[in-house]
């Protein structure tokens, strides 16, 4: 029986090996009090029970996420920490959401063969939610399993104004959206291993190896610098990109075909972010939504009330920046919090003045300039933040999140 203090116990020595035993005592504990808060958030009157869970689980993940070597020690795995801190970080702000959420969530039934051709997913016509007044402890046990993994609200009623990429292959059975996710993920593998691959052969002297190193040559001029760096954050952010389309191509493969879910509830992630003609489009639709819940109800919502809409801008990206700033950090080699932070904080000043340049001119950003714009900006931020990367040597990694 492990102890209570042994268990809440928040600030480890040193990273524990994974096992069996430390994966049960460390990492369950977090998961089965965030799957308890999705049972709890589809019930009425679970609010004071919410609140009380919220901190135990907050600690838990925290323990968790701090605490397990998912790398066994071995250097060029020490991104799958990363990883884990990804997780736990957005069990704790799932988690958080749930807690305050007013109204029970509702799932939504689809029609297997439902497609959303870029629509919110609260104006579709052929969904319709379950007509019970409040859901039966079961049902909602057997919902939390959906709910738990479900982070675009894909068949539920509080993703009310998300917008899903159109599909290019329309409406398919069953076998034929296996097949095309098979040939994706196929594709998505060589393209991955390429751009990663080219990433690193640029400059194989500076962060070759998982030791870590900068993307900036100091023996180059400062035009072929930056101009190397400038590419090696693109063929960097382009890996970015691969390995999380990889990522969900095979999860949708296995829920389909495993867990029996249709095809409807795996859409496109991305909706051509290269082409964006501004930054609220780019992050606000374009980039994949996964954590757009969180963002709003933890970060931007508390801070709009605050500041207005600039506020709610920014804490959509502080958090974020705390994400990714925990997940570098997990690595040991430093988190480089002013990069990390730096790089979502830009982003979001650079909403904020493409709102300023609507109020002034009447015009918003779009566009062919406003492609430029948006390419510039997110670029020239970035290869500070390629920077840290390569400095704690997840660039070198085995794989590349």
């Amino acid at each position: 029986m492990v102890s209570l203090g042994r268990l809440l116990q928040v600030v480890p020595q040193e990273r524990v090996a994974l096992s069996a035993s430390t994966f049960a005592t460390f990492f369950l504990p977090p998961f089965a009090l965030y799957f308890a808060m999705g049972v709890l958030v589809q019930r009425k009157r679970t609010a004071m029970i919410r609140y009380a869970l919220l901190p135990v689980n907050l600690l838990c993940a925290y323990r968790a996420g701090s605490s397990l070597d998912f790398s066994f020690g071995i250097p060029n795995y020490r991104n799958l920490n990363q990883g884990l801190a990804f997780i736990t970080f957005t069990l704790a702000m799932r988690s958080t959401a749930w807690a305050f959420v007013k109204k029970p969530y509702r799932r939504i039934a689809l029609q297997p063969n439902k497609t959303f051709n870029g629509d919110p997913m609260s104006d579709s016509a052929n969904n319709q939610l379950t007509n019970v007044d409040d859901t039966p402890l079961f049902t909602a046990i057997w919902n939390a399993w959906d709910l738990s993994f479900n982070f675009r609200g894909i068949g539920w009623d509080w993703a009310e104004d998300l917008r899903i990429p159109k599909s290019s292959c329309g409406t398919q059975s069953t076998t034929g959206f296996l097949l095309s996710t098979l040939a994706k993920l196929l594709f998505y593998a060589v393209a991955y291993d390429a751009a990663s691959g080219a990433a690193r052969d640029f400059s194989p002297k500076t962060f070759g190896s998982v030791e870590g190193g900068t993307i900036f040559d100091a023996s180059l001029p400062p035009l072929s610098r930056y101009t190397l760096s400038t590419i090696i954050t693109i063929l960097s952010g382009l890996t970015a990109y691969f390995v999380v389309e990889l990522v969900y191509q095979i999860h949708a493969i296995e829920a389909v075909l495993l867990f029996g879910q249709t095809p409807s509830q795996w859409p496109p992630l991305f909706d051509a972010p290269l082409l964006s003609t501004s930054l609220a489009s780019f992050w606000g639709r374009k980039w994949h939504q996964l954590f757009r819940e969180c963002f709003i109800s933890v970060g931007a919502r508390p801070l709009s009330y605050l500041l207005g809409r600039t506020g709610g801008v920014m804490g959509a990206f502080l958090l974020s920046g705390a994400l990714h700033y925990l997940g570098l950090a997990a690595m040991g080699r430093g988190g480089h919090p002013v990069v990390m932070f730096g790089f979502y904080i830009m982003q979001a000043i650079g909403i904020i003045l493409e709102g300023m340049w609507k109020r002034c001119t009447g015009l918003r950003v779009h566009g062919f300039w406003g492609l430029l714009w948006t390419w510039f900006w997110v670029v020239f931020w970035a290869n500070f933040m390629v920077d840290a990367w390569a400095r704690v040597g997840l660039v070198e990694s085995s794989l590349f999140l």
